[in-house]
């Protein structure tokens, strides 16, 4: 398979185009990963049902019990377990870094060390996150299984 990437100049929305003539298990794994980062998650935002692009959210939070995602521009509550939204975008990007946040790696800005060995997460939207050091390992090994997986 070839990739060809054409930057164009006022275009008003980054687009992605797919030209086969079959599709194999290797355009079938790219579809399946590009087809979960355009899904949608359903939540509350002031009272309201809402509807959240996975790809928007900058990471989730469990508090009280109560799970929420942080976008740029809003705060939505959601009736699901970090766990279940581990596993179902756990491959498209999203890392536990606390046994109650979730961060979604597209979004980091920078990494930058911390005592007692935590690590400090800046946001590209500036906002920063602590990672506890126990999931330092897991966190950094993801992220190079990752990064392999763009270099394909």
């Amino acid at each position: 398979m070839r990739f060809i990437k054409t930057k164009e100049k006022g275009i008003p929305e980054n687009y992605l185009e797919l030209h086969y003539d079959e599709i194999d298990d290797e355009t079938r794994e790219y579809i399946s990963r590009i087809d979960k980062t355009l899904t949608h998650i359903e939540g509350t935002c002031d009272g309201m049902r809402v509807t959240v692009p996975v790809s928007d959210v900058l990471y989730f939070e469990s508090v009280d019990r109560r799970t929420f995602a942080y976008t740029e521009s809003r705060t939505v509550e959601f009736r699901t377990s970090l766990n279940k939204l581990l596993d179902s975008f756990g491959d498209i990007g999203f890392i536990r870094i606390s046994k109650s946040a979730v961060v979604n790696v597209y979004k980091i800005d920078r990494l930058q060390g911390d005592l007692n060995m935590r690590v400090i997460i800046f946001l590209k939207n500036g906002e920063k996150l602590i990672m506890n050091r126990g999931y330092r390992k897991e966190f950094f090994e993801e992220l190079e299984r990752i990064r392999g997986k763009n270099k394909a």
